[in-house]
Order: structure tokens, then sequence, then C-alpha cells
């Protein structure tokens, strides 16, 4: 008897070429990105919490006396600005400490901590706990990760700027790499992976407080849904009270009061009320994430459309368990307005810009991540209630799928324009990146002219894209002008335009 196409759609495994698909489209939306690395320079807070570092590594080139130049710059910040002690340790540690050459690493080093992070964590809750196929993880991984770095909200602090990367993008992964050790202990109980968790998990309780507490909370929800499998699970409350404990030294450092300034203060009643403006916050964060990120939206219809197909195969046959849907959905989304609790606290607020850059890239993560989270786990509920779904529905549902993903970016497909990979391509292409790597380097040579003391360069003129640079000001009394200017050695430093910086180099 003859199988008609639709028979061969449904039999076949179409997932197989959706992975390789999935992985080439995502690895070649990282070119664009490298291709940039080249142009990347240091910048603003780069020169800041390099400078003792800088000096000591130019004095000594030892190893060890600019860790001790790293945890003096730790001390210095956390009694006279803020407490996110390992936060600062990093930033301590700029490329461009040890070489004026190296700041092109950090869009690589960034790229590929998220992209550790987040796979790690994937690999081991779908493969090494609930057993499903490599190539299904594969797809998963390609699809999210493609999401997460393309269509976050600011390129320059989530990849290309290294102080604002570190505080923001490194914790993420750090929570990723946590997430990734629990699920491998969950699975084997091996003692190293609880020690490792614990790490991470102290790391992360000194860096930023929107990153520490959705790792807080994704631990405790991992907790009460596996206690179940073992009793053993409860050690993990020990990484959790760990990173809590590296909270409470992040919050009670001085410096912060310093930062906060007459209007800085903590009082039970103000942490309670940011709860729940935290709540209200959040929900509207909610619909205007799935208004403002139309084609990353598009992706996660695609991504519950492989899930399903997944799911539908996985459940009844690994007998997986989705007890309390309704619950464990709405702790994802709680969780996700959680995050927003340390940005109101503080008097601060998204849509107005009073906060980093760094911190919308977090809230827009965690977004794709409750929502991913939700789909899974809300899918594996219903594909375990009817007992894996019908086989036949399989060609109909990633039609529909296909058909509403396509339908948005077709309609929103000017959203592309915002993806990191075209931000640096037309960056590049339109030749301004040029641009700007010849004015970096002339300024880079300038600075590192040692027979030069009192240092004046032109002006930076042009557009920067996706990259960062603070500039030299007129007055040499400015905060850049001082911190550059003691970076690279010079007694001072000041800029002038750019015509008069060209006549007086004529002259000489």
């Amino acid at each position: 008897m003859k199988r008609n196409w639709m028979d061969a759609v449904k039999m076949s495994n179409i997932r197989t070429p959706m992975t390789w698909a999935a992985a080439v489209v995502f690895i070649l939306s990282l070119f664009p990105i490298f291709a940039l690395a080249g142009v990347d320079r240091a910048s603003g807070d780069d020169w800041s919490f390099g400078l003792l570092t800088h000096l000591a590594w130019v004095d000594t080139h030892s190893v060890w006396r600019v860790l001790q130049a790293a945890f003096a710059s730790v001390k210095k910040y956390y009694y006279s600005w803020q407490g996110t002690w390992f936060s600062i340790f990093l930033f301590s540690l700029q490329p461009e400490v040890f070489s004026h050459d190296a700041y092109w690493i950090v869009p690589v080093l960034m790229t590929a901590l998220l992209t550790g992070g987040v796979s790690d964590f994937l690999y081991c809750l779908l493969v090494r706990f609930l057993h499903m196929p490599k190539r299904d993880f594969l797809l998963l991984d390609a699809v999210l990760l493609l999401v997460l770095i393309q269509f976050v909200p600011y390129q320059t602090s989530a990849v290309f700027w290294y102080n604002g990367a570190v505080h923001y993008t490194v914790p993420f992964a750090l929570a990723m790499a946590a997430g990734a050790c629990f699920f491998r202990y969950a699975a084997e109980f091996r003692w190293r992976d609880l020690v490792l968790a614990s790490v991470w998990m102290t790391l992360l309780g000194g860096t930023n407080y929107l990153t520490a507490i959705f790792g807080l909370g994704m631990f405790a929800l991992f907790t009460v849904l596996l206690f179940w499998k073992d009793r053993r699970v409860f050690f993990m409350l020990i990484p959790m009270a760990i990173e809590m404990a590296g909270l409470l030294v992040s919050a009670l450092a001085p410096g912060n009061a310093v930062r906060g300034g007459s209007q800085y203060h903590v009082t039970a009643a103000g942490m309670i009320q940011a709860v729940g403006t935290a709540l209200a916050v959040g929900s509207k964060g909610i619909w205007e994430s799935f208004r403002e990120y139309p084609v990353a939206m598009a992706a996660m219809i695609a991504a519950a459309v492989f899930m399903w197909d997944m799911l539908r195969e996985a459940v009844p046959k690994l007998k997986l368990h989705f007890p309390c849907p309704g619950l464990v959905i709405l702790y994802l989304w709680g969780l996700y307005c959680a995050v927003y609790w340390p940005v109101v606290f503080v008097g601060g607020s998204v849509s107005d810009g009073s906060v980093s850059v760094g911190v919308p890239n977090t809230i827009f993560w965690v977004f794709i991540f409750a929502l991913f989270g939700s789909l899974f786990y809300g899918l594996g509920w219903i594909c375990e209630r009817s007992g894996g779904g019908d086989g036949n529905l399989r060609l109909p549902v990633y039609a529909a799928g296909f058909a509403a993903a396509l339908l948005i970016l077709g309609v929103c497909r000017a959203d592309l324009k915002n993806s990191t990979g075209y931000v640096c391509y037309y960056y590049m292409n339109t030749g301004r990146a040029a641009v700007y790597k010849e004015q970096m380097d002339e300024l880079t040579g300038i600075l590192t002219d040692d027979s030069v003391e009192d240092a004046v360069v032109p002006f930076i003129v042009g557009e920067q894209g996706p990259l960062v640079h603070l500039p030299v000001m007129l007055d040499k009394d400015e905060w850049t002008n001082q911190k550059m200017a003691l970076f690279f050695g010079k007694k001072s430093l000041v800029a002038i335009p750019r015509d008069e910086w060209e006549a007086q180099r004529e002259i000489r």
C-alpha cells in the first residue's frame, strides 16, 4: 500500500533537519558580532575600575600583584561606591589592563559565556535529567540562544562593553551554570556538583541584585519540584544560603549609602511596599515584552511547536511527570516580576532610563526563560494528560505554528533590524565601524606615546553603533579626562575639535 506525502511527513522526523537549520542560523548570526570585535575599545568606567590593576601590571608584570590590586579595588569601592564585590573584582580586570590591543576579546568572551551557560543548563535539564535526545536539546538550545543574543534590548551592555557585560551578562551565565549543577546533582547526587553549585551561587551573591534574585528563585522552584525524587535535593539549600550570605555582604556595604545619598534608606516598610509595586510593574512589563519583541515571539512560537512534538513522544516513553502546572507557571511569572524589586526599591524605573541599560537586558532574559519554562511545563502537562497526544495532529500543529510565526515575521519584519547581528552588520557595511576604528587607533597611539605628557586629542566624531565611547572633553578636570590620564600615565588630557587638532599637527 502506497503512502501519500502527508503520511510521509507524519512518519518522518522533521526535527532533524530543523535542528541543522536552527544551528546553522544561530552560528551565522554570530559572525557579525565577531567581525566587529576588532573595533571594540574600552570606555568610561573601564578606565576607573582598571586603574589600580593596570598600574600594578605596568610596574611588575606580576599576576599576583594584579590580583592584590583587584582586591584593593574591591575594598575601595565597597566603602565608597557599591557592595557588589564580585562584579567590582571583575571590573578591575578589564582586558586593557594587560594590553591596549586586548579589548577585542570582550564580545567573544561574553558571547561564549552566555552560550556556554545556557547550553550547559539546557543540556543538564533535557539530556542528563529528563533523558531526552541530544538532537532535541540542540534544536531548543539554538532557538533559545538566537532569541537571547539577537534580541537583547541593549547590545552594548550585553556583549561589547566590558563593564556593563561583566555586571549583567556574566551573572546570568553564572545563574545558568549553577542551575546546570542543580540538575547534575539531582540526576546523580555527586557531591562535586553540590560544591560547584555553591561556588557559582556564592559569586552570584556579589553581582547585580536582579540576577541574584533570579538564581534564588530558580533554585527554590527546582527544590520544591524535585524533592519527591530524593530528599537529598534539599542539600541544594546550602548554595541558596551561601548566596544569601553573599547578598547580605553586598547589601550592607557602606558604599551603597554613599552612592544612594541622603535619599538612601533601608526600611522594612519600604521593602514590603516595593514588593507590591514590583508585581504591578512586572505585570505591565509582561505585556510590553510581548508587544516590543514580535520577532522573538515568532521564534518562541516555533520553539513551542518543537516542544510539543518532543514532549508528545518523550512524556509517555520516559514517564515524565508535570504536577501543579498552574502553580508552577504562576510562580515563574512571579519570579519575573520579582527581578523588578531591586529597581523599584531604589526608586528607579526601566521605562524612563533611570537605571543601567544592563537592567532591561536581564529583565528580557528572565522574561524569555519564564516564557520558555511556562511553555515547556504547560505542554508537558498537556501531553501527560493526553497520553502523549495524537500523532495525526503533528502536521496541523506544525502548519499552524509556523504559519503564525511567519505571519508575525512578515508583519513585524522591521524588528529584524534591531537584532544584534543586523546592527553590527549595518555598522560595518556603512563604513562607520572603519571610521570609528581609525579614530580609536589614533587616540590610542597618542595616549600610549611615552614622549607626550600633556595629551591633546581630537574629538571622536561619527556614530558608535553598538559600541560605546565616553568622550574626552575640553576640560581636563572632567571625570573621563582624569581617569584616562591616570590610566595612560599622562599629566593631563584634553580634547579639541578635529579641525583645530589637525591644524596644530600641521604646524608641528
